[in-house]
């Protein structure tokens, strides 16, 4: 009696482990295909993210080109060179919607993703849908992870700085970007002076010295990394004395890679070794210097002398 007792319960116990262990490795299937399509998501979120910026930012880097066409193309082609999970991109998975009165850029991706475990339940595969919107300001109030040089407003003139003014060839003028600004779209100039006889005075090199930082070692890491300092339009910042060659080279090939990683494509989008972006890491913003505001510099074009020099900041520029 006591051993068929036994037995039955023996029995019994097999049949409830089985039926837990049924349970537990359906927990684990779907857990594992909801963690698959969770990953999709992300991928397919930053997809969306990336074009939803590049048509965006076709409205400040490429004013020339007509919209909304431009922002729309710029932002399927950015979402077309990507993939969600290896699986690239078709035309036919992406919306893109461009708001041209509000510069807003709205792009919808869709992907449909195969199952592993779900399968056996008869789900065959799940679609995973995402959106990103993205909007250009027409102003600027201020940049994070400005790099510590300063452009002079009237980096493009014909002449010198105290003519150039007087004759208003400037970037930003009454809180407006120019013409002449606009037209200099993707025009080479240089940041900071390699000759001594030509900088702004002695030992002024276009540096600035971000508050919170000292020397040449923090100006090369606000060069390689994000400065911890928010600047401001309108702000006044010191600028940093001194040549410093060693430091600017160290923190622009520890930004950029040595050989550089990032590829230029076309306007607004560039190659990177995560796929098609807006943008990249070498194109990086600096403040704009107000050269005709300063008091004192025109008419000679005399820079202001001391150990505390500081300079207003009216605009920035990307490049």
């Amino acid at each position: 009696m006591n051993r068929n007792n036994s037995e039955k319960q023996e029995g019994f116990v097999l049949v409830v482990v089985a039926i837990v262990l049924v349970a537990l490795i359906g927990f684990l299937a779907l857990a594992i295909d909801v963690g698959v399509l969770y990953s999709a998501r992300t991928s397919a979120q930053e997809v969306a993210d990336a074009a939803a910026m590049a048509g965006a930012f076709t409205f400040i880097n490429d004013t020339q080109s007509p919209q909304p066409q431009t922002a729309s193309d710029n932002a399927l082609q950015v979402a077309l060179h990507n993939s969600i999970l290896g699986q690239p991109v078709a035309a036919g998975d992406v919306n893109v919607n461009v708001d041209y009165t509000n510069r807003r850029v709205t792009v919808d991706v869709q992907s449909t993703q195969n199952t592993y475990f779900a399968r056996a339940l008869g789900v065959q595969t799940a679609n995973v849908g995402v959106e990103a919107v993205a909007e250009a300001a027409k102003y600027s109030t201020g940049s994070a992870c400005t790099k510590p040089w300063f452009i002079p407003n009237t980096v493009f003139g014909s002449g010198d700085a105290c003519p150039s003014c007087a004759s208003n060839e400037v970037l930003i003028s009454g809180g407006e970007v120019t013409a002449l600004a606009q037209s200099k779209i993707g025009q080479e100039f240089r940041v900071t002076s390699q000759d001594s006889g030509s900088g702004l005075a002695p030992g002024q090199y276009y540096a600035i010295n971000f508050p919170g930082s000292s020397g040449g070692n923090d100006y090369r890491d606000n060069i390689a990394n994000c400065a911890i300092a928010y600047v401001r339009c309108f702000d006044s910042y010191s600028v940093l004395p001194g040549k410093k060659d060693g430091p600017t080279q160290q923190g622009v090939n520890a930004l950029l890679g040595n050989p550089p990683t990032d590829t230029w494509v076309s306007v607004g989008q560039y190659q990177t070794p995560n796929g098609r972006s807006d943008t990249s890491k070498a194109v990086v913003v600096s403040p704009i210097w107000d050269t005709c505001g300063t008091s004192g510099f025109c008419p000679a074009g005399n820079f202001p002398s001391g150990a505390n020099v500081n300079l207003k900041v009216i605009g920035f520029a990307a490049g």
